[in-house]
């Protein structure tokens, strides 16, 4: 079982160097939807959300690694694959699956890209962003 700290060693080498719009560094954003977590597998999957998506480590290293097979069901579901699927679709597969873990972790992920979208004047990604947090949010204040 992997602690908290081991997610955030793995996070961290995943987002190395990466930046966000702004120019931050990407990590601080796993980080963010991580603190929000309620509990300790909410925080794993705040911390690992993206690593699939914005690097080379896969679900299966993941699982060598020592993360739990019901955190990685949940990255596999907030892992957004672009080519295969358009993004409400994707927003709509968290939202209709009854995992908890991924829900409450999109809802915090949509929460803080939204105050950053706002914040840096990105209002397409807002938008966005808006259009699928009224989609997770009902789900979030049922569970």
């Amino acid at each position: 079982m992997i602690t908290i700290e081991e997610a955030l060693r793995i996070a961290i080498e995943a987002h190395e160097g990466q930046k966000d719009l702004d120019g931050n560094p990407v990590i601080l954003h796993p980080m963010i939807v991580a603190i929000a977590g309620r509990n300790r597998e909410e925080q794993i999957a705040g911390l690992l959300h993206d690593v699939v998506e914005d690097s080379g480590i896969t679900f299966e290293e993941l699982i060598r690694r020592g993360v739990d097979e019901n955190i990685v069901d949940a990255l596999r579901l907030l892992t957004h694959d672009k080519d295969k699927m358009a993004y409400e679709e994707y927003v709509e597969q968290i939202a209709s699956s009854g995992n908890d873990i991924a829900i409450h972790v999109k809802y915090n992920d949509l929460s803080h890209n939204l105050q950053r979208g706002r914040a840096g004047g990105h209002w397409s990604i807002v938008a966005k962003h808006e259009k699928a947090l009224s989609i997770i949010e009902p789900l979030v204040k049922q569970i």
